[in-house]
């Protein structure tokens, strides 16, 4: 609890004062606050708070551009984790947290826990949105992908990431694994069958 509670101090020390926002319209019905980091040819990354999303273009209903600035927006995550994270740079941490938005395991994480929660009895829901905080993860993950990575092939994956044929690499992993197990499935019944 005192960690929590340190992490949304710390958050809100981090200021960008009078930044403009951008108010995102979801067809699922969500409104998304914040300002718009990159304009990709098939998503958009949205700063909201102290993590960037993605969302697909076939996601966005419309956008719209607020007139009076934001006061209070978070700045980067890697300035929080830098103090939260021993021996991991502000610059490395925000290079992680882009990684993990370009390669879009943000939005797998997501889905994934949208999917649980949808199918958890009502009464539940709520907690379990605060069990399965998408930010509290991430910030989890980060000293993982710090120890595998350098800040250099960072910035090269997510250069790859935001070419085409790394948005089609996102979009289409999801579907080459179903496909997979479904044939390593089929494969295991087939030969343990007499």
């Amino acid at each position: 609890m005192k960690v929590k509670l340190l992490g949304v101090v710390l958050l809100g020390l981090v200021v960008v004062p009078g930044v403009r926002a951008e108010t995102i319209y979801l067809n699922d019905g969500r409104v998304i606050k914040g300002k718009i980091i990159n304009r990709g040819a098939y998503d958009v990354t949205i700063k909201e708070g102290a993590m960037p999303r993605k969302f697909f273009n076939d996601q966005i209903l419309r956008i719209e551009q607020d007139e009076a600035p934001v006061n209070g927006a978070v700045g980067a995550i890697g300035a929080v984790d830098s103090s939260r994270l021993t021996g991991i740079s502000a610059e490395k941490a925000a290079l992680i947290t882009e990684f993990i938005e370009a390669s879009g395991i943000r939005q797998s994480m997501q889905a994934n826990i949208e999917r649980i929660i949808a199918q958890s009895p009502a009464e539940k829901q709520a907690e379990l949105r605060t069990i399965f905080d998408i930010n509290g993860i991430i910030r989890q993950i980060v000293p993982i992908y710090d120890k595998y990575y350098s800040p250099e092939e960072l910035r090269e994956i997510i250069a790859f990431y935001k070419t085409p044929a790394g948005q089609k690499m996102i979009e289409v992993t999801p579907k080459i694994m179903s496909e997979f197990l479904q044939a390593s499935v089929d494969a295991i019944k087939q030969r343990s069958q007499p």
